[in-house]
């Protein structure tokens, strides 16, 4: 018989605690932000729209950036500037490749003055983003959008929210200790521990033991430091609750929005005290439906739910505002 395979404890590709989560086959990496395996994906993600939103730097000059050396974290993302990207190709690799495979005497685009300093400006507004955009940014395991805004409004800033996770890897340290053990099976105390010390309803075990692993790892904290070092400032966040006509209430979005965002809508809608669905069932109090509603506005209709426009969505915010 074959030797049954043993999982390494580090990531073969960056060196990284390698962890298995409880009930999962699984072994992952917990190196997210240095892991090369894993880097353009993560860059990706840092800029993308629910994170650090930032407007130009799409995955095609994300992969241009990485394959020529310009960017290989997120701190480099805020050490571009615009002598570095003027003259540069602007396409991305694979379509370089098929220009240069057609024969083509067509020059491939590249970065012109207006072009880079559009984006340069994109970069330097967000140097402050929210704590809850920045803690999804980074790409923790389980720390989605939700989770990231349940720890903002909890921590509110940068040095409340770290000074809980180191608290938080110290109490898991106790559990190991006292337990003289550090065997997987203890993982569940451990991370229960974590989680106790976080204080947040909708946080367990689980991922507390992911955040603590992310904040664990040195080269997470290095990663940190960096982008920190290169002047980003995550804000506080204030999370003021209203009451108003819709508090309490279930409230689904669908259609076109004319004047806001769908997650910006959806940030109204919670400020009021409301929960924002993804569809709409006997449980929806209010549907607000914009242009090109389909199959969730006839819902509604059909379960006798109430509609109501955009524009009178609006006045309900402002009345709350007022």
């Amino acid at each position: 018989d074959r030797p049954a395979y043993v999982f390494p404890d580090n990531c073969p590709q960056c060196g990284s605690d390698a962890v298995r989560e409880e009930g999962e086959v699984d072994v992952r990496c917990t190196g997210g932000l240095i892991c090369p395996a894993q880097r353009v994906e993560r860059l990706r993600h840092f800029v993308s729209r629910h994170a650090l939103d930032i407007e130009g730097l799409g995955i095609t000059h994300i992969e241009s950036f990485f394959h020529d050396g310009l960017l290989q974290s997120p701190a480099e993302i805020f050490t571009l500037t615009k002598e570095t990207l003027v003259g540069r190709v602007r396409i991305g690799r694979e379509a370089l490749k098929k220009l240069e495979e057609s024969g083509q005497e067509r020059q491939p685009a590249r970065w012109l003055d207006e072009s880079a300093e559009q984006l340069i400006a994109a970069i330097e507004a967000k140097r402050t983003p929210p704590l809850d955009r920045f803690l999804f940014a980074l790409g923790i395991r389980h720390v989605g959008e939700v989770t990231a805004r349940d720890l903002a409004r909890r921590y509110r800033d940068w040095g409340q929210f770290q000074a809980m996770v180191d608290l938080a890897i110290s109490a898991r340290a106790e559990v190991v200790q006292a337990l003289g053990e550090s065997d997987e099976k203890f993982r569940k105390r451990r991370n229960d521990a974590a989680a106790a010390v976080i204080d947040v309803a909708q946080i367990g075990g689980v991922v507390a033991g992911w955040l603590c692993d992310f904040f664990e790892e040195p080269h997470n904290r290095q990663v940190l430091n960096a982008i920190f070092d290169a002047g980003v400032e995550p804000s506080e966040v204030v999370w003021e609750i209203r009451e108003s006509s819709v508090s309490g209430k279930t409230i689904v979005f669908t259609g076109g929005l004319e004047t806001l965002s769908r997650d910006e809508a959806k940030a109204q809608a919670e400020q009021l005290g409301a929960k924002s669905s993804a569809d709409v069932s006997k449980k929806t109090d209010l549907v607000v439906a914009g242009p090109g509603a389909g199959s969730k506005l006839k819902k509604a209709k059909d379960l006798g739910i109430p509609v109501i426009d955009e524009a009178e969505w609006l006045r309900m915010v402002g009345e709350a505002e007022s």
